[in-house]
């Protein structure tokens, strides 16, 4: 394929994509919002719903883990021109068990919170956060398993407009439920998460009823189904699990740092964080047309869209990387005033660029793999590569090598580069082996 036809390509997916990026962003601006809010609050109420939405955090990405099939599924099947309004609900059931187990023990944080070692002035407000949102869990992960569903359909639109729109919802109940409002005197701390759950629980609604007027859907019960999706989703579930507790594990090894290294480190974690929606993005939307064309058994469609995808993903991420590695002092500067954290911080970014096209190749390629059914071997690369290479590789760096918090992002830039290489190398081989299984 020449180069100007990857150009066409990675341009139509673009355009596929950018409703989902927004969204994508808009999913992590709930959280913005919610730490904005509390800011003008109090400072505990900011340290208090941050934690809690931190322990929160990978129960609802395990469960979302697992959720990401249901569009390569559902892409899969409109390949093969074939349709199954079973399918939504049994992602649903899916939801439900994962849900019921996830917020028993989001209910009881009593049981854990000491391992934490957390100031004992927030510990109360932690555990009442934590109780509030178990039960949003169930209608956070109803949200996510339609939205993909209505995606690989080619509606990406409304589902990522209701992420917007509730964002707005969600700021409001937010000042409403901690200030209160003439008469009615708020909720305190309380407030923040009790908007959270009526959020997630409009949203849920808002998309089913939007997903009932537009596709087939039906309430059956398929054993089958049931288990193709925990199949293919445990083990997406776990490598993203992987990912996100790597970078908290070294959130928590910074903590123990002096209060440069651990402001530095936490604001470096917010913007990198945001710029990693984009590829993150890129990725859910790529399988699900990869998962097209492989219901399609088309294998020409497939390295079609995974060269337009990757040279797409380059240009997005060298942006990226330019940005840190050129004008690192002014990005900090976006977040804080405080010169040593700027400093301290530009050391960080220095190294966050260095790894921005292998994160970013790594994510994509991850989402190619979904889209053709490959799960299990990218959960094992993922847990070699940031677990035994990258981890092991940068605790050596910040402790022996005194190289403080640089040394633990060196490791993670390893971790990432590392599971980049293995996933172009898995991905060559299995197009060895569907051109064999498509031409039988």
């Amino acid at each position: 394929m020449s180069f100007k036809k990857n150009l066409h390509t990675a341009k139509e997916i673009l355009t596929f994509s950018l409703p989902i990026i927004a969204g994508q962003i808009g999913q992590m601006f709930f959280g913005v919002g919610d730490i904005i809010v509390a800011g003008r609050y109090s400072s505990l109420a900011v340290a208090s719903i941050g934690v809690g939405a931190m322990i929160f955090a990978p129960f609802l990405m395990t469960g979302i883990g697992v959720l990401f099939c249901t569009g390569p599924l559902a892409s899969q099947l409109k390949g093969e021109g074939k349709s199954d309004p079973t399918l939504l609900f049994n992602a649903y059931l899916v939801s439900f068990i994962i849900g019921i187990i996830l917020s028993l023990i989001l209910f009881f944080p009593e049981l854990y919170i000491s391992y934490f070692k957390l100031n004992p002035e927030i510990v109360p407000h932690v555990i009442m956060f934590l109780k509030w949102t178990a039960f949003s869990i169930f209608p956070a992960f109803i949200f996510q398993a339609t939205k993909e569903y209505l995606q690989a359909q080619g509606k990406v639109y409304a589902p990522n407009a209701i992420i917007w729109f509730y964002n707005v919802v969600n700021i409001a109940l937010n000042i409403l439920f901690l200030f209160g409002l003439g008469s009615f005197k708020g909720f305190g701390i309380q407030g923040a998460a009790i908007a959270t759950l009526i959020c997630r629980s409009l949203m849920a609604i808002t998309i089913f009823f939007y997903m009932k007027s537009v596709t087939p859907f039906e309430m059956k019960k398929n054993t089958a189904t049931i288990r193709k999706i925990f199949k293919l989703g445990l083990p997406i579930s776990f490598t993203i699990l992987c990912e996100v507790l790597i970078f908290a594990t070294v959130t928590v090894l910074v903590g123990g740092m002096h209060l440069v290294a651990s402001a530095s480190q936490n604001l470096v974690m917010n913007i990198t964080s945001l710029t990693f929606m984009v590829p993150m993005a890129l990725g859910s939307a790529i399988s699900i047309l990869v998962g097209e064309q492989f219901g399609k058994k088309s294998l020409d469609g497939i390295t079609h869209l995974v060269k337009g995808a990757l040279t797409l993903t380059l240009f997005l991420q060298i942006f990226f990387a330019l940005l840190y590695l050129t004008i690192p002092h002014f990005v900090m500067g976006l977040a804080t005033t405080d010169q040593a954290v700027i400093i301290y911080g530009s050391t960080l970014l220095f190294w966050v660029g260095i790894f921005q096209i292998p994160d970013g190749l790594q994510v994509v390629l991850a989402g190619v793999m979904r889209g053709i059914n490959e799960t299990r071997i990218p959960m094992v690369l993922g847990f070699i590569s940031y677990w035994m290479l990258g981890l092991p590789l940068g605790v050596f760096l910040a402790y022996e090598r005194a190289m403080e918090a640089r040394g633990l992002w060196v490791g993670l830039a390893m971790g990432l580069t590392c599971m980049c290489i293995f996933l172009l190398f898995y991905y060559q081989n299995r197009v060895k082996k569907l051109r064999r299984l498509f031409q039988n």
